[in-house]
């Protein structure tokens, strides 16, 4: 399963790559790129750890600060970018008013994102460092020979257990709605970064996961941006803009659950063998 292990190393290296370099106050791509290299390397290690949970547990431990830091800016980078989206449904000052408030909320997540590089940078590219070279040794033994990591053909079945797993959780979620869709999404997420570090990897499952991923997460941002809208705004005075944020995210929900449910009827209902 040399394959794997390469897609695993090649993750927790970006990861490491990308801490090196991030300024202290990172530009809204950088946050992306961090929030999405964190968030595929736990991927990775939840599987993983099937084999080695003491060692994967602690890199868990060590990125985890960083990520609920950089998620928070992300967030913010996002809704901004939404609203800016809004200017011809704005009357008056009612748009300006919205994004000077997020804007006042990235600066105080930013504040958290420099404190949690600052204590937590180090010992998370020590770790991802360590955990690189016990994949590194796993791969010279990636012809069957077992090494102080597992075997290669263990990983490959985590990897299968992980994605059965993951998929079973998916067949019994109940109806999809606006409460569970978002937790549902989390779900989907995991499974493609799973699938991703499968070489045999059904490619059409892992597109339309990216898909569903994408429209529920676009829906969840707009569902936010609501929820600020609405605390922010003045009904009256600044009802044409909410009233256009709350269409906008009625329609992303719509969309979101038409792509989630086809998902379920055409992948989510066979075999793990034939779905992965």
């Amino acid at each position: 399963m040399a394959e794997e292990l390469e897609h695993a190393l090649k993750a927790v290296r970006d990861l490491s790559k990308t801490l090196k370099g991030l300024p202290m106050d990172p530009p809204p791509k950088e946050v992306h790129r961090l929030r999405t290299a964190t968030r595929r390397v736990e991927a990775i290690l939840s599987v993983l750890a099937q084999n080695e949970s003491k060692e994967s547990r602690r890199v868990l431990q060590s990125i985890d600060l960083i990520r609920k830091a950089a998620g928070g800016v992300r967030d913010m980078d996002v809704l901004i970018g939404h609203a800016r989206k809004l200017t011809r449904y704005a009357a008056g000052d009612s748009l300006a008013r919205l994004i000077e408030q997020l804007q006042i909320a990235r600066q105080q997540n930013a504040i958290g994102l420099r404190r949690a590089l600052s204590r937590a940078r180090d010992k998370a590219r020590e770790d991802l460092k360590e955990y690189s070279l016990r994949i590194r040794s796993a791969l010279k033994h990636a012809n069957g020979a077992v090494s102080a990591n597992g075997s290669p053909a263990e990983t490959g079945a985590g990897i299968h257990s992980a994605a059965s797993t993951i998929v079973r959780e998916m067949n019994d979620w109940p109806p999809l709605d606006a409460e569970n869709i978002h937790a549902f999404r989390l779900k989907v997420k995991t499974l493609r970064y799973t699938l991703q570090l499968s070489a045999d990897a059904n490619s059409g499952l892992a597109d339309v996961l990216g898909d569903v991923q994408r429209r529920i997460g676009d829906w969840h941002d707009w569902q936010q941006l609501n929820e600020i809208a609405r605390e922010i705004l003045n009904p009256r005075r600044d009802a044409p803009l909410l009233t256009r944020v709350e269409q906008t995210c009625s329609q992303k929900l719509r969309r979101a659950l038409a792509a989630a449910n086809r998902l379920r009827a055409k992948y989510l209902s066979m075999p793990i063998a034939q779905g992965i």
